[in-house]
């Protein structure tokens, strides 16, 4: 019984709580290898996950950080805001510090792109709290960053600046030079805006000197160009123009600075430089198709060629249009897929809900079944503890049976002997009726103890209506005669002796009276009439040429006299 219940409870445990690694957990192992070395081979097999939202918890928070450090290293889309929602539920239960302040970067930055400036700074300085609590000093600088960026966007741009510099700050302790050089750069930008062009060379030549121990060309080359648009603003050209061709030789993004010298030219009447130049850039670029239009249309307007400028300008406000129509489209788009990913998410939601119903339901009928399993054991190991014990006591009856019947009849040979007015004779007389008196119990008790006794007190019990025949199977008669000869040995020879041409139906019939049931119950089992049990117990007692006492039943009789 044990082994069947801990087998059956280890394979609950097994269904319930053992989970195999799935292969995405392999591949987030294989993108964490590569997304320092290979950033781009790192989103390629992040993206070959199929449907992420279906992955536990934790390692869809897992697949959320690395898409977000994915983002930080070649600029893909940042994630929507309910998967890091999602992922910060995860981190905030099970992770650490740092990884909390870093979703919450990201969650951060996936409002800011939505245009939801309020929540994402909201979720900025959530993160900051966490990373100023925890000394973590380049992330520290970074959330002060993103949070100039949301200032900056407002306009704000004093107090974009106050947060780049304790973006500069903490790059600096952490000694994170390139990104020290950007914040810099920025602090820069800001005293532009601000039109404190001095105090933004100051700083800009700050940043280009520390940029100077830096091998990312893309920032040296960025800061380069911020220095040629602070002297082009200050129509300081000469000093511009070597910047901008320093930005050209370091950057890989060179359109700005070409951008940036034509601009220039045009302030400086050189328009056949500039003419030359625009002739040169990529005309279809739809990234800078509005810019070169707009410098084309400059340029014919200081020709006076006004046509043409206004052709240019046409051509402008076509584009404009187009650019504000596919915002728009894009905006729509976005949309339609925030959509689509929330109804995919629901279902996803349903299938989970769904599937834990089964597992539930599944867990409930095994418990189920094991419960009942345990009680039929229980019940069965009760039943088998009770029949072992009731063959004991049967085994004790019979034995102090057979002790009495051999008492009895040493006693009997002994009154044989004695006469009738010796002392002794009422003494052993007395002795007999005794030891009569307690077979006659044993005897009594070995049948109530019996199983087809109770089977057929059990069957005499209800009325059961439209029975056309007798309650009592052939197995059952056969078990009666067993029952019977075992507890009267001397019955069937005594019978035998009485009527030899007895049937085998009228010998059983005559081991059922010995149970003792009343008229009542037998007319029940046998299902007949009353009369006709009071007509058939008195053909038996003719067929065995036997007169019975009339206030004694007929098995007492033949106890009796087989005593």
């Amino acid at each position: 019984m044990k082994n069947i219940v801990y087998a059956i409870i280890t394979l609950l445990v097994f269904v319930g709580c053992s989970k195999q690694q799935p292969a995405s957990g392999k591949l987030l192992d294989e993108v964490e290898k590569i997304i320092e070395i290979n950033p781009d081979s790192a989103s390629t097999l992040l993206e070959s996950i199929p449907s992420p939202e279906a992955l536990d918890n934790k390692s869809f928070a897992r697949w959320c950080m690395l898409s977000g450090k994915i983002t930080d290293k070649i600029h893909t889309q940042i994630l929507p805001t309910y998967h890091l929602e999602r992922a910060y539920k995860c981190f905030l239960s099970e992770g650490n510090a740092e990884e909390q302040a870093q979703i919450l970067l990201y969650l951060g930055r996936s409002y800011a792109e939505d245009g939801d400036y309020d929540q994402a700074m909201t979720i900025y300085t959530k993160a900051l709290e966490i990373a100023e609590k925890n000394t973590f000093e380049n992330l520290t600088g970074y959330i002060n960053c993103y949070i100039g960026d949301l200032y900056e966007e407002k306009g704000m741009f004093e107090q974009a600046s106050t947060k780049y510099k304790l973006g500069a700050k903490h790059f600096r302790l952490a000694q994170n030079f390139d990104s020290y050089a950007c914040a810099l750069r920025d602090i820069g930008r800001e005293y532009a805006g601000m039109d404190s062009l001095s105090q933004a060379l100051k700083v800009m030549f700050m940043a280009d000197s520390i940029a100077n121990m830096s091998k990312n060309i893309a920032i040296k080359a960025s800061i380069l160009n911020g220095i040629g648009n602070i002297y082009l603003i200050q129509q300081k050209y000469d000093k511009a123009k070597p910047y901008y061709h320093k930005a050209l030789l370091h950057g890989t993004n060179i359109m700005p600075n070409y951008i940036a010298l034509v601009q220039m030219y045009i302030e400086t009447d050189s328009l056949a430089k500039a003419r030359d130049i625009l002739q040169t850039l990529p005309q279809e670029n739809p990234e800078y198709a509005y810019s070169i239009n707009n410098l084309y249309h400059l340029i014919h307007k200081k020709e006076k060629k006004y046509d043409l400028a206004l052709d240019n300008m046409e051509r402008c406000l076509i584009l404009l249009d187009s650019i504000v129509g596919a915002e728009n489209q894009m905006n729509i788009l976005n949309i339609e897929k925030k959509y689509n990913n929330l109804r995919h998410r629901e279902k996803i939601n349903d299938l989970t809900i769904s599937r834990q119903k089964y597992i539930i339901i599944s867990i409930l009928c095994i418990l189920s079944i094991l419960a009942m399993l345990i009680v039929y054991l229980w019940y069965r190991k009760r039943i088998i503890a009770n029949i072992h014990k009731q063959q004991i006591e049967l085994n004790d009856v019979k034995m102090k049976l057979l002790h009495l019947s051999i008492d009895l009849e040493e006693k009997q040979k002994k009154l044989s002997t004695l006469e009738e007015k010796n002392e002794n004779y009422n003494k052993m007389k007395e002795e007999i009726t005794i030891v009569v008196s307690n077979y006659k119990k044993l005897q009594n008790k070995l049948i109530s103890n019996s199983p087809i006794y109770k089977d057929l007190v059990h069957l005499a019990s209800p009325n059961i209506p439209g029975t056309k025949k007798s309650l009592i199977t052939e197995k059952q008669w056969c078990l009666i005669e067993k029952e019977i000869t075992s507890i009267y040995p001397n019955l069937h020879s005594y019978i035998l002796d009485t009527c030899t041409e007895l049937s085998d139906q009228e010998w059983k019939y005559c081991c059922f009276c010995m149970f003792g049931f009343d008229i009542t119950s037998e007319a029940k089992l046998l299902n007949i009439n009353p009369t006709s049990v009071s007509t058939k117990r008195l053909r038996l007692k003719q067929k065995l040429n036997i007169t019975v006492p009339a206030k004694m039943p007929f098995y007492e009789y033949i106890a009796l006299k087989l005593m």
